[in-house]
């Protein structure tokens, strides 16, 4: 007599669904108010969720921490040298070499995104409300801490 198995020996194994990522230009938001720091560690929990190579990940670091030591580079000609520009000249610079990295990270992960649409929303990317906010309050606080200090 042929018995039908117990129900969980007969259930397969329950595999993890990887995370949604989130929406590539929705990091620009991240960049401009938050700053580099904030918009890297973005970007590389983004890479995460894609599947980014490392390669692909070291690049997108390595875009953060450039754009950051030429935004010191950057503060240090205007505050050091006494150029005679004011630190408002700094602050659009720093925006626009910022977006500029996030320019080169959105490339980096453009390929392993499901959706090219410029702004595709729905099912195939997750909010980055909480993950962004929380990068811009945490990481935008360490970068500014750090430019104040040099600053002087």
């Amino acid at each position: 007599m042929i018995t039908k198995p117990p129900e969980w020996l007969s259930q397969p194994p329950v595999v993890a669904e990887r995370a949604r990522p989130w929406r590539l230009q929705s990091q620009g938001y991240v960049a401009v108010l938050g700053g580099f720091a904030a918009v890297t560690a973005i970007a590389l929990m983004n890479a995460d969720r894609l599947d980014v190579p490392k390669r692909g990940r070291a690049f997108i670091a390595g875009a953060g921490l450039l754009g950051l030591v030429l935004d010191v580079l950057i503060l240090d000609v205007v505050m050091i040298w006494g150029t005679g520009v004011g630190l408002g000249v700094h602050a659009v610079l720093s925006i626009l070499l910022v977006l500029a990295v996030h320019i080169v990270q959105v490339g980096v992960q453009r390929p392993y995104d499901r959706k090219i649409l410029l702004l595709s929303r729905g099912p195939d990317h997750a909010p980055m409300w909480l993950a962004g906010a929380a990068a811009i309050l945490v990481c935008g606080s360490v970068e500014h801490f750090m430019l104040t200090t040099i600053q002087g």
